[in-house]
């Protein structure tokens, strides 16, 4: 692999319209107090997580490295009745924000009016959809009206509070006329922030006024079939900022390359993919490392924000209307009633996830070393994949300032075992300095490593370790010790004498070079407990199935057809001490009841099984006894939907456990 990096990156250009006394925004990064800046943004629904756990998870999230929390204002939630707004409880946006800046987490407002997020309508309230019609998402009336008057409610809820971002509408392409008269007017009613952005993919046409936001997900859940889906182009490493996927249900084709005149500003992210939402026909399972290999993947590609849809998931409430996407409200997918998990780092019930952990180093990295990796644009290698089916050629990319920088490396795509390269050769050309560099690249591998840089003084030639962060005050450097790679430091002009590095701490003169292990995963211990069959109904199963009708992909000529109720039904107690369940069960989908004060059985947690383990919040709940109802599969049922893990047909007794940690790792 030949890198030609000998080229020093072009000076910076202010954007005019952006920014403000702390934050500036050029055509290349975002700089606050001065120096560049690389923030890491997690997006959480206020309006799905109960506000008694709104601090734990917003602490979570700063734990893990996060920067900036994001928001959609999901109109469906605060006037699900026209005319009557409701800012309290959760959702009290204004209280939200505040305790954002208490836990010490920027915000971005994504105001919307129109969210998506698996929303009913894509967030709009049933009776805008009824008596707007053609005028929605335009600047006719009545639709614009009722926009304004939207807009005006949550700007009088937050007027005053500092936020760092504000994104009008989502994932709109063609009308930039519209978005521009949106933006003016959040503006107009006193909203300010140093960023306004807009969704970019889709060739989104977008005014001048706003900032391109791009993202990529590891699957495509919203996709209107059953088979496996043709190469992620998240995983390569390209000068396209978007993959042609993201929308694709509602949007239409796209060729995946974005308009050129969007290449004006930074490489922003807003919806990299901590996981996706299952809907009903399309069901992926992921690991970490598909997360964490996309992540990877899109910092080398260049960009200069790091903006993950979710980061922590949620749940959807239930009004007058269960709130989720579905099919029968004329939108492309099913979603589950309650969960809106995404198998995102923190779960719908404020579990722990592997990447959430494996995350975080990334994120320190980026606080360590954002300033100078952001001046870094990327350079791509002699040798590229010749296609997206290419599985053949190394993915690998080089940040540079044309004297050194990061070398990217990615050899796993979901579903697949990418093979090894033995003795990949290397050779980086810099202004001042030729690096060659051998190495074996494990299989399914992703990761990033220094080449001709200067790490707390010592010029080094390369270092086969993955960075985390370097402190010049204490003269100490942290590194990572990249799986199946044997961990090295060449000093500059030294590279055929490289220091074997050994866990712990290496002295090297008068630098400490801390090598880690990867960080250790070990799910929370798991108790199980007895679960008792049930004869008869004792809750409903409406709420949780009535909604749903079964598509043939197999058979295009066959109806759709609802789905008959087979669920079957189990008691489930727990002890006092008990803080969470963890539910395993084998099937089309599953619902957990519990009873209220009153003595109604209500839907708290429900799942399209997908093979992933289930998690209840049972912390904050009055009682220790729930009914968990389980829909099996059926032969019929072959051919509508995406499994990653065997479908198996007829019933299965499901297996619960009880996990008395908090917080929980999953």
């Amino acid at each position: 692999m030949y890198f030609h990096a000998e080229q020093e990156p072009k000076p910076p250009v202010l954007l005019d319209g952006f920014g403000d006394a702390r934050i500036k925004v050029y055509d290349q990064y975002v700089t606050r107090n001065g120096k560049p800046w690389i923030p890491v943004m997690g997006e959480i629904h206020y309006s799905r997580v109960p506000v008694c756990r709104w601090r734990e998870t917003l602490e979570k999230m700063k734990a893990g490295g996060i920067d900036i929390a994001a928001s959609y204002v999901i109109w469906i939630h605060h006037e699900e009745v026209r005319g009557t707004f409701d800012f309290t409880g959760n959702r009290d946006l204004r209280q939200f924000i505040l305790l954002c800046h208490e836990v010490g987490l920027e915000f971005c407002l994504r105001i919307g009016p129109w969210a998506h997020g698996e929303c009913r309508n894509g967030g709009f309230p049933d009776w805008l959809v009824s008596e707007c019609g053609s005028t929605l998402r335009t600047e006719e009336e009545p639709y614009a009206g009722y926009a304004r008057r939207f807009l005006s409610a949550v700007a009088d809820q937050i007027r005053g509070l500092p936020l760092i971002g504000i994104q009008i509408e989502n994932e709109m392409t063609y009308r930039p006329a519209y978005m521009e008269s949106l933006c003016q007017y959040v503006k107009s009613v006193g909203l300010t922030a140093p960023l306004f952005t807009a969704t970019g993919w889709g060739n989104a046409k977008l005014p001048k006024s706003l900032l391109p936001m791009f993202g990529g997900y590891p699957e495509a859940p919203w996709e209107g079939h059953v088979q496996v889906l043709s190469p992620n182009p998240n995983y390569f490493f390209s000068y396209q900022r978007e993959d042609g996927n993201i929308g694709r249900d509602l949007l239409g084709e796209t060729d995946g390359a974005a308009d050129p005149a969007q290449n004006w500003s930074p490489f922003m992210t807003c919806e990299l993919g901590g996981g996706n939402q299952v809907t009903y026909h399309r069901r992926p399972l992921f690991s970490c490392r598909d997360i964490t290999a996309l992540a990877i993947t899109k910092l080398g590609n260049g960009a200069n924000l790091l903006g993950y849809y979710m980061y922590a998931g949620g749940c959807n409430p239930v009004g007058k209307t269960t709130m989720q996407e579905s099919r029968a409200t004329g939108y492309p997918n099913d979603c589950p009633v309650i969960s809106y998990d995404f198998q995102a780092p923190i779960g719908d019930m404020g579990q722990l996830r592997e990447s959430y952990f494996a995350l975080r180093r990334l994120h320190t990295f980026l606080h360590s070393f954002g300033e100078t990796l952001a001046k870094m644009p990327m350079v791509l290698p002699d040798r590229m994949p010749k296609s997206l089916a290419d599985e053949e050629t190394l993915r690998c990319a080089l940040r540079t300032n044309g004297h050194g920088g990061f070398l990217f490396v990615n050899n796993h795509v979901r579903l697949k075992h990418l093979p090894p390269h033995k003795n990949t050769a290397f050779t980086f050309v810099f202004a001042d300095k030729t690096v060659t560099l051998q190495l074996d690249i494990p299989a399914d591998a992703a990761f990033f490593m220094p080449v001709g840089m200067t790490l707390c003084g010592i010029p080094t030639a390369y270092v086969t370790a993955q960075p985390v962060e370097q402190d010049p005050k204490t003269c100490t450097v942290v590194l990572e010790r990249i799986p199946g790679i044997m961990p090295r430091l060449a000093k500059d002009g030294e590279e055929d004498a490289p220091i074997l590095l050994e866990t712990g701490v290496n002295h090297i003169g008068d630098i400490e070079v801390i090598l880690l292990d990867p960080p250790a995963y070990h799910p929370s211990k798991r108790t199980p407990l007895s679960v008792e069959p049930l004869q008869g109904t004792c809750c409903p199963a409406d709420i949780l199935m009535g909604h749903l009708s079964v598509h043939s992909f197999a058979d295009a000529n066959k109806r759709d057809e609802a789905l008959p109720d087979l669920t079957r039904e189990y008691r489930v107690c727990w002890n006092t001490d008990a803080r969470y369940l963890v539910i395993r069960a084998k099937g089309n989908l599953a619902g957990f009841y519990v009873e209220d004060c009153s003595g109604e059985m209500h839907l708290i947690s429900d799942q399209y099984l997908y093979g992933g383990d289930w998690v209840i919040d049972v912390r904050f709940l009055d009682v220790t006894e729930g009914i968990l109802k389980v829909q099996p599969f059926r032969a019929e049922d072959r051919g509508t939907v995406y499994l990653e893990t065997k479908m198996e047909i007829g019933d299965f007794a499901p297996e619960v456990f009880q996990v008395n940690e908090d917080p929980m790792r999953l």
